[in-house]
């Protein structure tokens, strides 16, 4: 499987990675949603993680996720984010993501979500 990981603190990248090589599965990552889009232009990817939280004011990872649904990506998109407030659960059901979840997240809740969408 081939995940796009957008996130723009590298230091949160630890858990993706780890869930990734236990399955073999090829991570690439991106810091901001220019470059997840070229990602998504350029190559075959089956799962789309984005931090919600991107620290850009121009657009968040629901921001980024409502435009990609509004151009037809329909792969499955799981929106992660550190803060649990409602807010983001609303929106991130809005914006079309298949799943939210809140940092810190265990690694075995991780890979369990993840299995669902391969």
């Amino acid at each position: 499987m081939r995940i796009l990981y957008l996130e723009d603190d590298p230091s949160n990248l630890a858990l993706i990675e780890r869930v990734a090589q236990m399955h073999q599965d090829e991570l690439v990552t991106v810091l901001n949603p220019h470059d997840a889009l070229e990602v998504l232009r350029n190559e075959p990817i089956d799962l789309f993680i984005t931090d919600i939280h991107l620290g850009y004011e121009e657009m968040d990872g629901l921001d980024f996720t409502a435009y990609l649904r509004e151009n037809g990506l329909e792969i499955p998109i799981i929106a992660i984010t550190a803060y649990d407030y409602e807010d983001y659960r609303r929106r991130s059901k809005e914006v079309g993501t298949d799943y939210h979840i809140v940092k810190p997240v265990a690694i075995n809740d991780l890979v369990d979500l993840i299995d669902q969408f391969r």
